[in-house]
């Protein structure tokens, strides 16, 4: 019986193709409709729509920063000057709720910014660039130590200036900055040696009306100290450390807060009509080593977009 070796080898060859080739048809569509729907949610879809949320706390006028949370002046500048000429438009918290609720339309590439703690830098080196380039931002204040110039645990100076609701109302009426909650007192992790509990999480053994009572009772010390002092609605919080769960996230739901972010990178869904779209949303932190084009690029990834300079 005559044996063809080449005839065998091909045969082979055939049934090894045979099964990839439809595989790799698959996965190419699959690719495809992923791309299409991504083109159809970003350009076409008004049910929803993608925000970036970014998140700066202290800023410095200087040469440079190494810190992971502290942005000079000139980059700020630079991020926001590089946000505005790639089409960004900045909203507030008011404007997302709005949109989720009701459905009024947001700009066509919002980014929300916001800013943690409450240092006076977010005053004196923040504000006037944003006024500058027609942009805005929310400040999540830490209640107990707004104002103060010692930490009311320790009674040690604090480490940078905490501003005064009434140095930031004169910002806050101009739409430059909002203020929100970053807690009253919750601030805090159980090595402090102060309240044991680290952020809003639940302290071992806390029984769960004891729990409710807690968050319920620092949410409303938050409201007492900020009532008839900003001329804005208090509507949201953001987690101190980021430390959150989804029992407390409905306990603060229930305590009135429309709204609240967490310190975790990832993109953020707006979809009109649901509410649960605006909990626990997803920020992106921002350093001094960001350049401006670096964070445009970083921003078109959360937005969905596709960049291009006509956009």
């Amino acid at each position: 019986m005559y044996f063809n070796i080449q005839e065998a080898v091909t045969a082979m060859q055939r049934k090894k193709v045979g099964w990839k080739a439809p595989l790799m048809i698959l996965l190419a569509l699959l690719l495809l409709f992923q791309i299409a729907d991504l083109v159809y949610l970003t350009y076409f879809d008004t049910s929803g729509c993608r925000l970036p949320v970014l998140m700066y706390h202290h800023f410095v006028d200087a040469e440079e920063s190494s810190e992971g949370t502290i942005v000079t002046t000139a980059r700020f500048r630079e991020q926001m000057t590089a946000l505005k000429e790639a089409g960004y438009q900045t909203v507030t918290i008011p404007q997302i709720i709005d949109y989720v609720e009701n459905g009024t339309a947001l700009p066509r590439h919002p980014v929300l910014i916001t800013m943690d703690d409450g240092y006076g830098s977010n005053l004196t080196e923040a504000a006037p660039i944003l006024e500058e380039l027609g942009m805005c931002a929310t400040i999540f204040v830490i209640g107990i130590n707004e104002g103060e110039e010692y930490y009311p645990h320790s009674g040690e100076p604090m480490w940078q200036e905490r501003f005064a609701f009434e140095k930031a109302a004169p910002w806050v009426e101009k739409g430059v900055i909002d203020v929100q909650s970053h807690t009253y007192d919750m601030h805090q992790l159980a090595s402090y040696g102060y309240s044991g509990r680290d952020g809003v999480r639940r302290l071992d053994g806390e029984n769960d009306a004891d729990y409710r009572q807690a968050l319920f009772s620092d949410t409303e010390a938050f409201r007492q100290r900020r009532e008839g002092r900003v001329s804005t609605e208090l509507l949201a919080m953001a987690y101190p450390f980021g430390y959150y769960t989804q029992e407390a996230d409905q306990l603060l739901k229930e305590a009135g807060y429309a709204a609240t972010f967490t310190i975790d990178e990832r993109p953020n869904w707006l979809q009109v009509g649901d509410g649960s779209c605006l909990r626990m949303m997803g920020r992106l932190n921002v350093t001094d080593g960001c350049s401006g084009e670096d964070l445009v690029s970083r921003v078109n990834r959360y937005s969905g977009r596709f960049y291009m300079k006509s956009n």
